[in-house]
């Protein structure tokens, strides 16, 4: 039996709203009137709202009522917002708004920066405890532009968490392959009470080392999150969690005066997952992820009960890119196949050289003496190189204690190729990221092209 409840409960919305200053001359329309549909077990109560592209806009804990997700516009609540090129994007006679356009094609799943809100297009509620929800998102620095994309999402409550799986299918006419952009996946906005922003960033994962919690006066900043979780609590330590499974790329901020004011209010904190993706013009887009309600112990705790991330590299590339991505060149595309298909060589020749990059990771360089690369390199190029980073590191580091290279056969041909890393000066505590690049002097050809099958612990 499908139950829906419309602008029931506690939703008590002031007739006066309070909106940020518009210094940027930016129209905004006033906020559409929510259209909720809630989900009660209890201990969660949590709505979605039609009326803002089935995004969560009610999030709170138990009984009491309290609202925890900031709604100040369409393009906070708790939702998936989308990166692609090209930088700026316009479409259909549409420039971007000047203080967005660095955004490029940024699907939201809310709506757009002038409150036009996203298309429902179906919904399904069972019982208290699920929700099926169907958007066809607005460009966010655009007016009233559909995206070419739809996104889908399956709505969860599980005791005190929320389980969310996310798809976004994209149908885009441009069928550039633009460079891999940090995604959205999701971002949470909670209200200005929750200040305190806290995850755990030490090398000493699930150990129950002691959490790191940063003040609320500071812009947008990365957090190596080496437990896959944030938080954002209150001054009684309550408040939600986000834990994405094998993520460790997160950030957060807090925007507005701290501690005041309530979902209409421009005063917010905030957390994202942000994995870097490549989205083709074709892709479909998947992720999943938990938002814990309650104290930190909750939330740690429940971090601590899921299936712990991969501690030593084992990438197969058969039907999927394993979450690796492209700094200036690119491969051939979605679907992918049993392999990675790249370009060993620069799309942009203007630019000195080019890269394949790995996620995020947690690794112990002591636990990964050897690293094996299954691959078939075409190239004129007698030697590839691997490139490493550390905590700490702001990017990867044309260092001696950060490259290592080593000899290739460029003929095509499929080989395992073993790099011996004990001992190597840099190869050593945490690495948190690895690449792939060109050794610099070394011959190049715009029609080289390296294959991939696997990059694993070496044998």
């Amino acid at each position: 039996m499908i139950s829906i409840c419309f602008g029931c409960g506690s939703d008590v919305r002031p007739k006066l709203r309070r909106y940020e200053e518009n210094p940027d001359g930016i129209q905004k329309n006033p906020l559409p009137e929510p259209k909720r549909l809630f989900l009660d077990n209890g201990k969660v109560r949590l709505g979605i709202d039609l009326n803002a592209g089935g995004a969560i806009t009610y999030l709170a804990e138990g009984t009491s009522g309290v609202n925890m997700v900031n709604n100040a516009d369409l393009g906070r609540q708790l939702q998936t917002s989308l990166y692609s090129g090209p930088v700026p994007y316009s479409v259909n006679g549409k420039d971007p708004v000047a203080k967005w356009i660095g955004l490029g094609w940024n699907p939201v799943q809310t709506g757009d920066v002038h409150n036009n809100p996203a298309q429902v297009i179906s919904h399904q509620q069972t019982g208290n405890t699920q929700l099926y929800v169907k958007t066809i998102p607005n460009i966010w620095p655009l007016l009233a532009e559909p995206a070419d994309c739809v996104m889908e999402h399956w709505i969860e409550l599980r005791d005190n968490t929320v389980h969310v799986r996310s798809r976004t299918t994209i149908n885009r006419a441009d069928t550039t392959q633009y460079e891999a952009r940090t995604q959205e996946a999701p971002c949470v906005y909670l209200n200005g009470p929750y200040t305190r922003i806290i995850t755990y960033t030490g090398l000493n994962p699930f150990t129950n080392d002691v959490v790191n919690e940063f003040k609320p006066d500071h812009g947008i900043t990365d957090r190596y999150a080496t437990e896959n979780w944030a938080a954002l609590l209150n001054a009684s330590g309550r408040g939600v969690g986000l834990y994405r499974a094998n993520e460790f790329r997160f950030i957060t901020a807090y925007f507005g005066a701290p501690g005041v004011g309530t979902e209409y209010d421009v005063s917010s904190s905030y957390m994202a997952a942000v994995p870097f993706e490549v989205l083709d013009h074709n892709r479909v887009y998947e992720f999943e992820y938990d938002l814990i309600i309650g104290s930190l112990d909750d939330i740690r705790q429940f971090a601590y009960r899921q299936t712990r991330p991969a501690t030593v590299p084992d990438f197969r590339f058969s039907g999927s890119r394993a979450r690796w991505f492209y700094y200036n060149t690119r491969d051939t595309g979605w679907p992918v196949g049993n392999e990675l298909n790249v370009r060993w060589a620069r799309t942009d020749t203007t630019k000195a050289s080019f890269q394949i990059k790995s996620p995020a990771v947690y690794w112990k360089a002591t636990d990964v003496p050897v690293l094996e690369i299954e691959a078939a390199f075409s190239t004129p190029a007698t030697t590839a190189r691997l490139s490493w980073r550390q905590p700490g590191d702001v990017d990867f580091l044309a260092l001696p204690t950060r490259t290592l290279d080593f000899p290739i056969t460029g003929d095509g041909v499929y080989r395992t190729y073993r790099i011996s890393l004990a001992g190597k000066p840099g190869w050593q505590d945490i690495i948190n990221q690895i690449g792939l690049e060109p050794t610099p002097g070394q011959p190049a050809r715009s029609t080289a092209t390296v294959r991939i099958r696997r990059i694993g612990l070496g044998r």
